[in-house]
């Protein structure tokens, strides 16, 4: 599907030495601080890609307070040292432990999707997610197990599930997103990647068979030189699976998602972004690292370009009606937010 003519097309508007700039700033004050820096890195990361992301003329926000993300971190922090020290003394804690964060985390995902949501805003209107425990409970753990007890089968309802929880859970000021993608299509896209999958074990099923019959008699230099191409050919072919199921899993979700009757467009290639993994994979590992950020910013410029918004009627009139709605709202929710891990 191709985007209407009165589509809005997202833009990118980032920049690598711009970017390499506030990317060394935060990895050397991160290792100086021992890691206490790390919480004014993400935020000025994020602060940065936000801000250069436009839509209809605007940027998008980024309002974290590192201050709030680093008291989360440290109250994190010492309640592992001392759940730790504590399972050392009493073995029998270390089961108690486990239950309790299994418990722990969908509570956990919550505090994170309101904090960076929360945080996040678009002409003065944020974002927000009102996701409820005992529902996040079942997606993230009860699924989980049923994933487990099927051998995988219910892997793709499980996907499904905690895109649609998050979505549907999700908020622009008071209007709230809904994704409609049914379960058949996330199968659909594992089932193709799974045939894909087996035709690549079969081709190097015999190959790697073949190595294992000739080791014993194979000197420690011809059995690295034989398997070594074997791995360097699965590598790239599996990067093609991986690219193939997000490009077409972000399709599905963001093409059959809306906000109110605004429809949402994206329309990434699985070549394109195959070709982003490798070549930006290589250059990192060429440049030592130094590469990160202008591997970042043409990754953020080639998935935002396939953004796009179909509105159903006017778009400003849309959101200036939100601004009026959310205008006192979002104030309320604040103080409670205060408190988030900010992870």
């Amino acid at each position: 599907m191709q985007p209407q003519q009165n589509s809005r097309q997202l833009e990118f508007h980032g920049k690598t030495g711009e970017f390499f700039r506030i990317w060394i700033v935060n990895v050397l004050l991160t290792i100086l601080t021992l890691g206490i820096y790390s919480a004014w890195a993400k935020v000025r990361t994020r602060r940065y890609f936000l801000g250069s992301t436009y839509l209809m003329g605007s940027s998008f926000d980024y309002l974290a307070d590192p201050v709030k993300i680093l008291k989360g971190r440290l109250m994190v922090i010492g309640l592992f040292i001392v759940l730790s020290a504590a399972s050392a003394l009493l073995p029998l804690i270390n089961a108690v432990f486990s239950i309790a964060i299994l418990f722990l985390l969908p509570l956990i995902i919550i505090k994170v999707l309101n904090f960076n949501l929360y945080n996040t805003a678009y002409r003065n209107i944020r974002f927000r997610f009102q996701g409820e425990y005992l529902p996040a409970l079942w997606v993230y753990i009860g699924l989980a197990f049923l994933t487990a007890l099927t051998l995988g089968l219910a892997y793709p309802y499980f996907t499904r599930e905690r895109k649609k929880f998050i979505i549907d859970n999700s908020a622009y000021g008071t209007s709230t997103f809904s994704m409609q993608a049914g379960t058949g299509d996330f199968y659909s896209i594992y089932f193709r990647a799974s045939l894909f999958t087996m035709l690549v074990l079969l081709v190097l099923a015999p190959l790697m068979g073949l190595v294992y019959l000739l080791s014993p008699a194979m000197s420690p230099q011809g059995y690295i030189g034989f398997a070594l191409p074997a791995l360097l050919l699965s590598m790239p072919l599996l990067m093609v699976i991986y690219g193939y199921i997000y490009t077409r899993m972000a399709n599905l979700v963001i093409n059959k998602t809306s906000l109110k009757n605004h429809q949402f467009h994206s329309s990434l290639e699985t070549r394109k972004i195959c070709w982003l993994y490798f070549s930006n994979t290589l250059a990192i590992i060429l440049s030592l690292g130094l590469l990160i950020p202008w591997a970042l910013i043409r990754t953020a410029r080639y998935r935002i370009s396939c953004l796009a918004i179909l509105p159903e009627g006017d778009l400003d009139d849309f959101i200036t009606a939100e601004e009026q709605r959310a205008g006192a709202f979002g104030e309320e929710l604040e103080d409670f937010l205060d408190i988030d891990i900010g992870l």
